[in-house]
This record gives C-alpha cells, structure tokens and sequence, in this order.
C-alpha cells in the first residue's frame, strides 16, 4: 500500500523516489528490490499494453476551449472502428456518433475516404439554418445547416475533431449559445 509509506513518484523512464517513507502500521519501508520489481512492471505494462501515441494531443485539443460562453454537449451514442494489435489499447475512431445538449441533438457518420480523409455527414435536430465549425488540429472547417439540419464536411483530415454548432437568426428560437461537443478522433 504506497499511499500509506509515502509518495511514490515515477519519471516516465522506470525510476522511483520514495518522499516521506516509513515503517508505518507494520509496513517496513520500500527498498531497492521493491524499486527493482516497481521498474520491471512498469516495463512490463509499457511493452504489452503502451498507451496510444495520440492519447496526450486528443486530452490536449478537448481541453482547448475557445469558446466558453458555450452550451456543452455530451457524447450519447457511438459506434466505434478500433485499430491496432489484438491485445493491446487499441486507437479508436468514431464512424457515427451522437451528442445532445439541453437544446440540441447532433449525429455524425464518418465515411473514410480512399486518400486518407474523412467525410462527416450530420444531422442536427432542431438545427435547421445552423452555422457548422469543425475543429481539426489547427484548422477550422465550416458548413451550413440546411433547413431540416443537415450538413457535411468533405476532405476532412483523420485526427482529433470539434464540432460547434453555432445558431444563426434563422435558427430555432430555443437555441441561444452555440454547442459544442467533446474532441473525438476521426
């Protein structure tokens, strides 16, 4: 029980310091040979399940928010492609996935296109005459809802994405601040 004989603290290379260690409620402190068997598991678990490569860029771009007077949507519903070695924390990419908010629905199917890109096709309901941004690394994409709430992203990079919906004078009267909905990755 760490927690109980100090802090230990990792460095991301397999070395631990022990801050504050003890022999507290019969626990003798941690010596070498724990450090010795702490490194080799954290070996272990960094060979057989390493985290995804992309996991610190997508925490990073959903915790980027540019627009905080904002109503945030939450993930409801998707369905998920998984890449990678059987076994192993495989990446995951969206191919339809639905977010609602108090005051909005949106669904989004992704169809991968042959060069490497996505295309988006969503539905945002009420979101007839909404004006669409979709957030993709450094880029923003736009589009505009038609009346029954469509819209589309053609050539979209794969990657961490954003969407904000964004109502317009046109748009449902209930809808006052735009939505915008979690980072996930095309």
């Amino acid at each position: 029980m760490i927690s109980s004989m100090g802090n230990a603290t990792g460095n991301g290379g397999g070395d631990f310091d022990i801050e504050g260690s003890s022999d507290l409620d019969g626990f003798a402190p941690m010596d070498r040979a724990d450090l010795r068997l702490l490194t080799d598991l954290l070996a272990i678990y960094d060979a057989v399940d390493p985290m995804p490569e992309m996991l610190p860029d997508v925490v990073l771009f959903g915790l980027d928010a540019h627009n905080l007077d904002a109503e945030f949507a939450r993930l409801v519903e998707s369905e998920l492609a998984v890449s990678g070695a059987s076994g192993t924390r495989s990446v995951e990419h969206a191919r339809r996935v639905t977010f609602a908010s108090d005051n909005l629905t949106v669904m989004v199917v992704v169809n991968p296109q042959r060069d490497g890109s996505v295309r988006l096709d969503g539905w945002a309901a009420p979101g007839g005459r909404m004006h669409a941004e979709l957030r993709v690394g450094e880029s923003t994409l736009t589009a505009e809802c038609d009346d029954s709430g469509r819209f589309v992203f053609d050539a979209v990079p794969a990657g961490p994405a954003q969407l904000v919906l964004h109502p317009t004078l046109e748009s449902d009267p209930s809808l006052t601040l735009p939505v915008v909905t979690p980072a996930v990755h095309l």
